[in-house]
């Protein structure tokens, strides 16, 4: 048996389902496009923020930036993962200033703005009484701020801005069956990074996929490509719209995408499983897809992930004119 069977069920090839399409250049540097992803992409779907081991404690504290959403997810007593708005959405100022507004998240000493960069998962021990990072973050009546839904895919935890979106359970499903590892909540942690790398948020997701044959649409929202790593059989997964997964069989990378520019993207990348492939090997692997030069001449399999993506942004967008027919 193959560590990888075809993925039939739900899916289709792209040649099938979609025409030849692509985002015009546009879609990946204009400032007017990140607001529209921010109004139907950031705040409408189940983005991936992280794992499960990031919250190793009660009370620890995982910050993340959707769009110009600044949210967080704090576990509590009782293995409950709370999802909340932070306190200080525009950390400290009454007013956005102009220079945050121009689609880069700025370095700034209020990390639970919307407009700033990200910090790492605060402990329970930094969140005392009267503290910044309490102030910033929580308040003074955590149960008062807005709530976020929370999803767990295997060790993945998701958010949804949306409280009237869809459930998380198809989505779900379709993980599941296309990485069956990822049925397991509890996969250990190899190791994890940050890493920011050039190019808009969709085109590094591209080059992580790299897909080498025609990839299939499955379920919701979900690409599969079949692949190999370091010689040994693999699959490549993008999640629309910021989660791409190289998974052996019994071993997982995750990379969660967030924009930090509108040509710039921070790379949460999570290493799960056991040890077919040392951290070291998965860091060179996604070195290597995250430095490949664009083609001049795109393979089938590239053009069928362009027409796919811009199938998932125009679905959303409702705006044809992105398109450009070739």
């Amino acid at each position: 048996r193959q560590p990888y069977e075809a993925v039939a069920e739900g899916s289709c090839m792209l040649d099938e389902m979609i025409r030849p399409v692509a985002l015009d250049a546009s879609a990946f540097r204009s400032l007017r496009m990140a607001r529209r992803e921010d109004e139907t992409i950031w705040t409408r779907d189940w983005v991936c923020v992280g794992t499960t081991h990031e919250l190793a404690g009660v009370g620890d504290l995982l910050p993340f930036t959707a769009g110009d959403h600044a949210i967080h997810i704090q576990r509590m007593a009782g293995d409950v993962l709370a999802g909340r708005f932070n306190k200080a959405q525009h950390g400290g100022c009454r007013v956005v200033p102009v220079q945050c507004q121009q689609g880069t998240k700025t370095p700034c000493s209020f990390t639970s703005c919307g407009h700033s960069r990200d910090r790492p998962v605060i402990k329970a021990s930094e969140l005392g009484d009267a503290t910044p990072e309490m102030h910033q973050y929580l308040g003074l009546r955590p149960e008062r701020l807005l709530p976020v839904r929370v999803g767990r895919i295997g060790p993945l935890l998701c958010v949804n801005l949306d409280p009237h979106g869809a459930a998380i359970t198809d989505t779900a499903r379709s993980l599941r069956a296309a990485v069956p590892a990822l049925s397991q909540q509890d996969m250990p942690l190899q190791g994890s990074q940050w890493q920011e790398v050039d190019g808009n948020w969709k085109r590094v997701a591209q080059r992580l996929l790299a897909a080498e044959q025609l990839p299939r649409a499955f379920g919701a929202s979900v690409l599969v490509a079949d692949t190999t790593l370091a010689g040994l059989p693999a699959r490549a997964l993008w999640l629309f719209p910021n989660l791409v997964l190289l998974a052996l069989q019994h071993a997982v990378c995750a990379v969660v995408l967030q924009p930090v520019t509108l040509t710039r993207t921070l790379c949460r990348v999570t290493v799960l499983g056991n040890d077919t492939l040392p951290s070291s090997d998965w860091r060179a692997l996604i070195g290597e897809r995250l430095a490949e030069a664009t083609p001049d001449a795109p393979t089938r399999a590239d053009a069928a992930v362009a027409s796919w993506l811009a199938h998932e942004m125009t679905h959303r967008l409702d705006t044809l004119d992105l398109a450009t027919h070739p």
